[in-house]
């Protein structure tokens, strides 16, 4: 009963309707993409595991610590631009020309941060892998295939953006899924010829190439890759570089942290494999990346309504943090069900497996917090992450044994928790200044 009296029917089915319509829709557009991404990430893992199981430990070592430097360089060379490309992105991505600037802006950027990044990395990687037995030849050999596959992604990482801003799920499921299942069948095909850390490295980059050309093909088509780069962009990004610089660099060697220990402390190129297989489960949170990065970032840094603003951040929050409890519980009740996948060299690991889904949980939910911030520039105060996080890693130096797996896996985990609670403070703090613009 209203006020008015009581509502008829076609009241109710005209008011309902065009939202049950729209929730449907966007059930069905996640829903598909879940799947498509339960695919593509299923190769992937199914390539990873033949890796595993099949390269000898000393040579998955070395993979694993080029993997682990590429990745640092990539994240190096993004510090500020990926916040920058969303933020500015969210409001522009409809101007064809606009765009264009926007982007070609945010490459010249990330090459020359790029350049900075790989002059600093790449000697660590080099005495990394000399330090675990790697010959000269070998390790220049690798050094060059990690700098190859690097030189795509950083065009990846920024040409990635339109299509996730467009909403147009469907090219990037096509992108990932061609990417996936040649990388697999190249592998599988190599398996009886000849497989080895650089040959592994080696198809990696291959079907980075793959991707960079389809993606390439597809921006072409909707944005001016002719327009000339925009100083007002530019500015705005050296601003958030400004700002995320030292705390950028920090969570990058951060996140890299047990490769790092591992290597300098550990048992030999026996730990560096077994932390390297162990993160190979993780990857059971890629779907949920690649949901958050496609689907749900997007959206959340299109969105101008306060209210939807917070059922969203929830809502987006609420399904990582519960995905990621049901994760820790069955690595914690059936770990031999996980660590069969990795093969008889790793079957020992249990309570190790424990520790790393834990820490690879913890990070998930640092990154969901961290994207939903960024995607707003809610980064104010993000500096603050260093000396917490430092503090604590202080305080466990007494406590922890940095020469077994066990022991930093577990330093990596607890020193996830002060950037978990920053970030939360964060977004306390964006939602308040939300409001007070808003009203």
């Amino acid at each position: 009963m209203s006020f008015f009296g009581p509502l008829s029917p076609s009241l109710l089915d005209e008011t309902t309707a065009p939202i049950i319509r729209r929730a449907l829709q966007r059930a069905k557009v996640v829903g598909h993409f879940t799947f498509i991404q339960v695919a593509v990430q299923a190769i992937g893992f199914c390539s990873g595991i033949l890796l595993v199981r099949r390269l000898a430990q000393r040579e998955y070592a070395y993979f694993t610590i080029a993997n682990s430097m590429q990745a640092t360089i990539n994240v190096l060379a993004d510090i500020g631009i990926s916040v920058g490309l969303v933020s500015i992105g969210g409001r522009v991505w409809q101007d064809r020309h606009r765009f264009g600037e926007l982007i070609n802006t945010a490459l010249q950027l990330r090459r020359k941060l790029g350049a900075l990044a790989v002059l600093v990395i790449t000697p660590i990687l080099y005495f990394m892998l000399i330090k675990n037995g790697a010959s000269v030849y070998y390790s220049v050999l690798l050094v060059a295939l990690v700098l190859f596959g690097l030189f795509l992604q950083l065009s990846l990482g920024v040409l990635s953006v339109v299509p996730r801003l467009r909403s147009d799920v469907g090219r990037i499921q096509a992108i990932d899924f061609t990417g996936a299942i040649a990388r697999l069948v190249v592998l599988l095909a190599l398996v009886f010829l000849f497989l080895n850390g650089a040959v592994a490295i080696a198809v990696g980059s291959a079907m980075l190439l793959l991707q960079y050309w389809m993606l390439h093909r597809y921006v072409a088509q909707v944005i001016d890759l002719d327009a000339p780069a925009n100083e007002e962009d530019r500015q705005a990004m050296r601003g958030f570089i400004r700002t995320l610089a030292l705390n950028a660099v920090f969570f990058c060697f951060q996140g890299q942290i047990t490769i790092f220990l591992i290597t300098f402390f550990g048992k030999g190129t026996s730990s560096v494999a077994e932390v390297g297989a162990l993160g190979r489960l993780a990857m059971i949170f890629a779907v949920l990346g690649n949901l958050l990065t496609n689907i749900f970032i997007p959206a959340f840094a299109r969105c101008q309504s306060e209210r939807k603003l917070r059922w969203l951040y929830l809502a987006i929050v609420g399904g990582v943090a519960g995905f990621s409890f049901l994760v820790v519980c069955a690595a914690a009740l059936f770990p031999n069900g996980f660590l069969f996948v990795l093969g008889e060299k790793y079957a020992h690991l249990q309570r190790e497996l424990v520790f790393m889904v834990g820490g690879s949980v913890l990070y998930a939910l640092v990154g969901t917090v961290w994207e939903l911030n960024a995607s707003k520039a809610w980064i104010a105060g993000s500096w603050l992450y260093i000396p917490l996080t430092v503090g604590t890693q202080l305080a466990l130096i007494p406590f922890t044994d940095f020469s077994s797996v066990t022991g930093v896996l577990v330093f990596n985990l607890v020193s996830a928790v002060p950037n978990l609670l920053l970030n939360i403070v964060l977004s306390y703090r964006g939602f308040r200044s939300f409001a007070a613009r808003a009203a």
